[in-house]
């Protein structure tokens, strides 16, 4: 499938780009490996990581409400050993609502373990926010026989098919750091519309993204606590990863995001943020989408309209470290997205 060799050759060519918009300064076995298919072993220069390796703690953010901030800016790797993903958790009267459950079986572990330095309650609710492998991987670690564990329709399908791609792939990319303990936590419930519900009292609405950002997406919003939980729909300190996203709907749903009032935003990757850092993001999306539009009315190619859109986002280097080695991939999804819409 196209779509999700994209995905491969994003998280591993990270800093390089594709089309004709950056040269590609080295290749890998996984840049034509899809989900499903066995990635060949690469040489593995580390062990995999311990408990120790990861030093986490619970980030209070509102009554109840804790969120487990990696350090890490980045694609998973032999510096963060695999840990690059955000997670959170809800302390309610009937036990512990965990969103995302990180890269491994060890992250899963070391989250728990975090978990535990606040409360004792049972686990619950997990929520996977989407199928990207950094979010579920550590499912298995955190959840008990009485867990309910929740996502979308097309994410439970991923999850299903996908433990060897994610698992190999995070392997090569963090040198052995992931280990290969993991297993797939298949979830028990879907959502496909937008839900509210009551877990242990606290009220939890669950919005899907329309894949926005990924096949499947769902967002936690508290609304009484006004505290949205983003899974990769929502970053700050890094660039919005597209290569799975649909970038006018992205558009289209952080407009809607913007109307719940947020106090708190925790993102899939970067620090806790509040609801001016969504309106950065739309902003962002909407500069590049409305650039490449233009170019393609004019028959201009992504390579002509990439400069303009590089002036244009000046200030987005500052907002957004390391944009420079991203921007390239994200005009060139926005535009051939673009492109589509126009035929």
């Amino acid at each position: 499938m196209v779509l999700t060799a994209l995905v491969a050759a994003t998280l591993v060519a990270c800093d390089s780009a594709d089309n004709q918009l950056e040269k590609q300064s080295e290749s890998t076995v996984a840049d034509t490996a899809t989900p499903g298919e066995q990635v060949p072993a690469t040489k593995v220069v580390s062990a995999p990581a311990k408990l120790a390796d990861y030093t986490m703690a619970a980030e209070k953010v509102a009554d109840g409400v804790y969120a487990i901030i990696t350090p890490a800016r980045d694609f998973p790797n032999p510096q963060n050993k695999g840990w690059n993903s955000n997670s959170t958790f809800v302390v309610t009267g009937d036990g512990v609502l965990v969103v995302d459950t990180g890269s491994s079986a060890t992250i899963g572990t070391a989250l728990l373990n975090t978990i535990r330095t606040v409360t004792d309650k049972p686990i619950r609710w997990i929520v996977n926010t989407h199928g990207h492998g950094d979010h579920w991987l550590g499912g298995t670690s955190i959840a008990s026989a009485q867990t309910e564990v929740i996502t979308s329709t097309k994410v439970k399908e991923r999850i299903k098919n996908e433990l060897g791609y994610w698992v190999d792939l995070f392997n090569q990319m963090s040198e052995g750091a992931i280990g290969n303990d993991s297993k797939a936590l298949i979830p028990t419930t879907t959502v496909d519309e937008r839900t509210t519900r009551k877990m242990g009292g606290v009220e939890v609405t669950l919005i899907p993204s329309g894949d926005s950002h990924s096949p499947g997406d769902l967002l936690v919003w508290l609304p009484k606590l006004k505290v949205l939980i983003g899974g990769d729909v929502l970053y700050t300190d890094r660039a919005p990863g597209t290569f799975e996203g649909k970038i006018g709907q992205w558009i289209k749903l952080l407009k809607e995001l913007e109307t719940l009032d947020v106090v708190k935003m925790i993102p899939g990757h970067g620090a806790v943020g509040d609801g001016q850092d969504i309106i950065n993001e739309r902003k962002y999306f909407e500069i590049i989408w409305n650039a490449v539009a233009k170019a393609v009315e004019a028959g201009q190619s992504d390579f002509e309209v990439l400069p303009v859109i590089k002036e244009q986002l000046i200030a987005y280097e500052k907002i957004y470290p390391g944009l420079e080695k991203q921007i390239g991939r994200t005009v060139s999804h926005a535009y051939a997205q673009a492109e589509a819409a126009a035929f």
